[in-house]
């Protein structure tokens, strides 16, 4: 429900960004109401956030008749068509005029992570080394790999581990193994000579 949310709520500002009056919140009311009724089962905005979040309609719970106008500063709801609405939310402009820029800041950062669909632990194993630097004297070459042997792949074991399954479904435990158990870290060379820095550079013609 948290992704739906994200979703319903990039989906709004999406739509209602020029119908947005802040010194005037009443005018686009009609333009910025959610409604459902016997006429319109789905309102195609929450129904656009459930398809984009993979969350059931039917799921959320929602009465056959309901209106919500999202307002500057004010969300207010009616249940049915002879009640009375009430509000759900009250934002004090005078006190945090700044508040509409951050909430939008905020699901722009949400909408980044959910596109992304990467982790930190990810993020650091995917980063690369920074460039070598160039060489500046054409006598000279580089000499690291005399030393050094190429290391041994130690989390190549794992390749072919097998998931074993219990009446047909993968057990939870075997699953959260697979990408949660063995954080992989990228072995260092092999040490078979002298210490060499990585980066020196030996003069040949000495």
């Amino acid at each position: 429900m948290e992704k739906f949310a994200a979703k319903l709520t990039t989906i709004l500002f999406e739509k209602y960004k020029n119908h947005w009056y802040l010194d005037n919140p009443s005018r686009g009311q009609a333009f910025r109401c959610i409604r459902i009724n016997k006429h319109q089962m789905r309102d195609p905005l929450l129904e656009q956030a459930c398809v984009e979040s993979n969350v059931d309609f039917n799921k959320l719970g929602l009465p056959k008749e309901m209106t919500v106008w999202v307002d500057p500063f004010e969300v207010c709801c009616r249940y049915g068509e002879k009640s009375r609405p009430f509000t759900i939310a009250h934002f004090e402009g005078e006190e945090n005029q700044d508040l509409p820029q951050q909430i939008s800041h905020a699901v722009d950062r949400a909408a980044l992570d959910y596109h992304s669909g990467t982790s930190s632990d990810e993020e650091s194993f995917n980063r690369e080394p920074k460039a070598i630097p160039t060489v500046s004297n054409p006598n000279s070459v580089y000499q690291f790999n005399d030393y050094c042997k190429p290391p041994i792949q130690t989390w190549s074991q794992y390749l072919h581990r097998k998931t074993y399954m219990t009446d047909g479904l993968p057990q939870a435990g075997s699953y959260y193994a697979q990408h949660r158990g063995y954080k992989v870290y990228r072995p260092t060379a092999a040490f078979t000579g002298p210490r060499v820095d990585r980066y020196h550079w030996i003069n040949t013609k000495r």
